[in-house]
């Protein structure tokens, strides 16, 4: 019987660790993208409003409103500013995320091969265990025959 690889609970906390990596590298991608579309938004929106301001201006328009349109662009330009670093930060956790979960698939491939190799091992003892049972079984055959050619 094959003896149980005597890491194996370490391999198996080690791959729960790495697929909670995974789930939390994912969960950052969604954010990141989430962020990186928030953008795009507040970029179109800002273009838009350019053009506005650059039809309305061309036909005429009184200060408050070109004063409105300025301080409206002035919050976009804020909040594309702010926008842009939560994309950064955003990108930044995927990143540090990304190293911890390929420094947790490599822990897991280390326990892989380690139990390879106990598998390996185990299949090479039970061979040798299986031969001389066989060897035995051929001896005892043999030895049954010479002593029946005997009597």
């Amino acid at each position: 019987m094959a003896t149980r690889f005597p890491l194996q609970s370490l391999l198996d906390q080690a791959r729960h660790r790495m697929d909670a990596g995974e789930r939390l590298l994912l969960m950052i991608r969604r954010k990141e993208e989430a962020a990186k579309f928030k953008l795009e938004e507040l970029q179109r929106y800002q273009r838009e409003y350019q053009s506005r301001l650059a039809g309305n201006s061309q036909g005429g328009m009184d200060i408050q409103m070109l004063r409105e349109f300025h301080a409206f662009l002035g919050k976009l330009e804020q909040a594309l500013q702010h926008q842009t670093k939560e994309v950064e930060q955003q990108h930044a956790r995927w990143l540090i995320a990304h190293q911890n979960w390929l420094e947790l698939r490599q822990k897991v491939k280390s326990y892989e091969v380690l139990e390879k190799r106990h598998l390996q091992t185990e299949i090479q003892r039970q061979e040798r265990k299986d031969q001389r049972q066989s060897d035995e079984f051929s001896g005892r055959k043999a030895a049954e025959k010479i002593q029946a050619e005997r009597h």
